[in-house]
């Protein structure tokens, strides 16, 4: 079956159970469960990616077995799930439609063609994927650069399903089960406080977006600090059953008496929320820009704005001041998924902007000293020249005294291209450390993939470089320890910074650009251990110590099987406990020994 989803795009999983999401069928005996198929379930969900179940069979019982075989939390973290004998086609838009999801952000799960082909008659534009791809789905998951490490979404979703569950019993219209729900709302103005939400809402919001502006911080920041002529407020909502969070944000042009920004969470769909806050804005011009799940002409007065409301607080945490950054590439993507505890928790990982351009050189041990080196105008110079960095690339807490952790994961020192400007020292990067595109021998190779009425003039522009520019080696030596003695010496003295470094354990799986990358961990390891023995708030993890077979490798030498990521984690947590002298954080995993042996 060809592919037919986009992790990116997901909001929602739906599950088949039988001969798909465990092995056998109940009816007809036992069953026994896929365990990598109930750590996606905790992944997804750490993603922000929600789970529901549509499955032919008897409910009472698929509930049974989860709990007879000690997976109760996992149970639990299934949203809407619909287990009887009637055809799913039906069932499925329910269930999207009771979470107020759009289909072209649902991916359905299923073993059986005939029912993905029904679904989709009734969801046209539903995404799916047969078992076979499951381990697809797992392994993309390093796509997404959003961690909901409280699992925050889950808990919303559990409200909107109480909820729903007791509308269905209720007798009563729409607007009086409304009356009868105690929906509070607060508008609240301290929007820098809690811009990077915002700008997630903005991200995400489709149904509910009106005038369908995707900003970033940058321009937020902007509007913020004019507020003598823009209203910009942010929208806090709760009911009997429980808080949604901020759910809404809004930007008045108080000159011209329009909205910039008119948008809400589809958490809060049929509420009346955005029809109220529209009328007690005195109904101001908007440009709706189709297609919106709302009219902003309907009346609404069961709603009671109240001067504060708390946002969602943290399951099971205490307030705490321990703030611990993860910057690296994948291995960092999934190792962060299984460490939790007492703690505030950053990354800062490859993504894609919104130019879908993929920005990943912010993680290079050379742009993190030289972004905090050079001055912003030599940052701002940097990106018009070749390779073009873009702006956001040099955006980073990095340095930022409040952690009292780093995670640096190097593997990128050994795979990525580095070239130093022979004029002023400037960094750039481009390619891999196997191929030096300042040798002209490189250059055919280097322009394979471009078509023959433009190799000439991108000829010129790898002549250019490679006069301005000198290849930093390979592997970079002598700049990745002029680096790290940067990165170290700059930190604040009560930081303790933990470098990962790449596997000396060779394998036969290779992915293009990493020829090489084992015997370059090697040379460059043999250094970082040195180093790290200068100082006393410097430590490393192996990864080398954790490979026991190629199996723990998925398609290269830094793409690593689950187990191994669990390692990782279990590793960094032991440093960060003993470095501090408490148990700060723990292994999410502790209870499932497969993960936990090495």
């Amino acid at each position: 079956m060809y592919k037919d989803f986009d992790i990116t795009k997901t909001k929602l999983i739906i599950w088949d159970l039988d001969d798909t999401f465990w092995e056998g069928t109940l009816s007809e005996g036992g069953i026994k469960f896929k365990e990598e198929n109930l750590r996606l379930v905790e992944e997804l969900i750490t993603k922000g990616i929600m789970n529901s179940i549509c499955s032919k069979n008897d409910s009472i019982r698929v509930k049974s077995e989860f709990i007879i075989h000690g997976y109760i939390r996992q149970w639990q973290s299934f949203v809407f799930p619909s287990i009887n004998w009637t055809a799913k086609g039906q069932r499925v838009k329910s269930i999207i439609d009771s979470m107020q999801l759009r289909e072209e952000n649902v991916i359905v799960i299923d073993d059986n063609i005939t029912n993905i082909q029904e679904i989709k008659y009734y969801c046209p534009k539903i995404m799916s994927a047969t078992p076979n791809q499951i381990p697809k789905i797992a392994k993309e998951l390093y796509l997404l650069n959003e961690y909901d490490l409280e699992h925050v979404r889950l808990r919303q979703y559990k409200v909107l399903e109480a909820k729903n569950r007791d509308k269905l019993l209720s007798n009563s219209s729409n607007e009086e089960f409304l009356k009868n729900s105690e929906i509070k709302i607060c508008i609240k103005r301290d929007c820098a406080d809690n811009i990077e939400r915002i700008e997630r809402l903005i991200l995400r919001t489709n149904q509910l977006n009106f005038t369908k502006k995707r900003v970033n911080q940058e321009i937020l920041k902007r509007l913020f600090s004019q507020p003598e002529k823009y209203d910009s407020a942010y929208i806090i909502a709760e009911d009997k059953y429980g808080s949604y969070g901020i759910c809404g944000f809004y930007v008045l042009d108080k000159t011209a008496n329009s909205l910039e920004h008119f948008l809400f969470s589809c958490r809060i769909m049929n509420m009346g929320i955005e029809q109220f806050v529209y009328n007690y804005l005195n109904s101001p011009k908007i440009q709706i820009i189709p297609p919106v799940s709302s009219n902003l002409g309907d009346k609404v007065d069961w709603i009671e704005i109240v001067e504060n409301l708390e946002l969602i607080k943290p399951a099971s945490k205490n307030e705490t001041d321990l703030n611990i950054l993860f910057k690296g590439a994948c291995d960092l993507y999934s190792t962060v998924s299984y460490i939790d505890g007492d703690c505030n928790i950053d990354t800062e990982f490859p993504y894609w902007n919104k130019k879908l351009l993929y920005i990943s050189s912010h993680t290079h041990p050379a742009f993190i000293e030289q972004t905090n080196r050079l001055s912003k105008e030599e940052l701002i110079g940097l990106t018009e020249e070749f390779p073009n960095p873009q702006p956001e690339e040099f955006e980073t807490e990095f340095f930022n005294p409040k952690y009292k952790v780093v995670v640096l994961s190097l593997l990128q020192a050994t795979f990525r291209g580095i070239y130093i400007n022979k004029q002023n020292g400037h960094y750039a990067e481009y390619g891999f450390t196997s191929c030096d595109v300042t040798d002209e021998k490189n250059w055919d190779r280097v322009l394979a993939e471009i078509p023959d009425e433009y190799k000439d003039q991108n000829r010129q522009v790898l002549r250019e470089f490679s006069e301005n520019y000198v290849f930093a080696g390979n592997p970079p030596i002598e700049l990745l320890m002029k680096n790290l003695k940067y990165i170290r010496e700059n930190l604040s003295k009560d930081t303790n910074l933990i470098l990962i470094l790449g596997s000396e354990v060779d394998t036969k799986k290779m992915l293009s650009g990493y020829e090489g990358v084992c015997e370059q961990h090697f040379v460059l390891n043999k250094y970082v251990r040195e180093f790290a023995k200068q100082y006393e708030n410097v430590d490393i993890v192996e990864i080398t110590d954790l490979i026991t077979s190629d199996d723990d490798y998925t398609d290269c030498i830094n793409h690593f099987s689950r187990r191994v990521y669990a390692e990782i984690a279990r590793k960094i947590i032991d440093i960060i406990n003993k470095t501090l002298g408490k148990e700060y954080l723990f292994l999410k995993t502790e209870n499932e020994s497969h993960l936990c042996t090495v």
